[in-house]
């Protein structure tokens, strides 16, 4: 028998870092912003010079994978920028990953990893047209806050509101009645997820009875009145916050209550 040939070890291939980049839109300009850096269990994130590097801390073995725990950080850091700030102020797009080969080399041969680079794109979550602003800072990181499937359903409906596609009235109803569902009531919503039942109250109050022809959730008679500037701006806050509150990975026990006073004066 002649000698036996060495099989090579298989691949080990490692995700070290995803890069990503802040595209540019229309409607917001980053002024010299210092970095922003901050980590979660999988990955830490750093945001200098329109550049957002991902380091894994954990194995990974497919940039697929590590894409798959860090693009719902970037996805909720994006919403939570449109609830502070307005929609699409930050937006990533994906542009390389950083992949070595482990398996180690032949003796005599070194011991140098092989490295793989990957370009790609990441959709952005969401878009509109607002008005142009120069910003100094990058919007704060996502910190608890996560898209759920909740927290989806809820910021489409806001969005399309925002796109003009829906009146506030039957936009700002829907929300309400996701929370309901979830909780199996308004009362039940109340404690749920820690907002004081007076502001459920008034959602549903506001949503039942005002509006015209054209706004309106419903038509009742004799005709109903409009919302007021006041009424306007306090449904979106209340909206907002009520998307900020499903998203909140934390226990709602032990964050402050929504309460009346959390929202514009009516």
């Amino acid at each position: 028998m002649g000698p036996s040939k060495r099989v090579p070890n298989p691949p080990d291939y490692h995700v070290v870092s995803l890069t990503y980049s802040v595209k540019h839109t229309e409607d917001v300009t980053y002024d010299a912003p210092p970095p922003v850096a901050f980590e979660t269990t999988e990955a830490r994130f750093h945001l200098a010079d329109a550049k957002l590097a991902c380091y894994m801390k954990i194995h990974f073995a497919a940039e697929a994978e590590a894409r798959a725990v860090v693009e719902p950080v970037l996805r909720a850091w994006e919403l939570a920028a449109d609830l502070r700030l307005g929609i699409r102020k930050l937006r990533f797009q994906f542009e390389k990953a950083e992949v070595i080969d482990r398996t180690p080399m032949p003796p005599g041969r070194g011991n140098i990893y092989a490295h793989l680079k990957v370009v790609s794109a990441l959709t952005a979550s969401l878009g509109t047209v607002s008005t142009h602003v120069t910003l100094q800072a990058y919007p704060e990181p996502p910190g608890d806050f996560r898209i759920t499937p909740d927290v989806e359903t809820l910021s489409n409906r806001y969005q399309g509101y925002r796109d003009g596609r829906e009146p506030l009235l039957s936009m700002a109803y829907f929300c309400l009645t996701v929370l309901e569902a979830a909780a199996g009531g308004r009362r039940e919503a109340a404690t749920t997820y820690n907002i004081e039942y007076d502001v459920l109250k008034k959602l549903g109050e506001l949503t039942s009875v005002r509006g015209d022809p054209r706004t309106a959730r419903k038509m009742l008679t004799p005709p109903m009145p409009p919302l007021s500037g006041a009424e306007d701006a306090w449904l979106q806050e209340t909206i907002k916050q009520i998307i900020w509150r499903v998203g909140d990975q934390r226990s709602p026990a032990n964050l402050p209550p929504i309460t009346m006073a959390d929202l514009p004066r009516l």
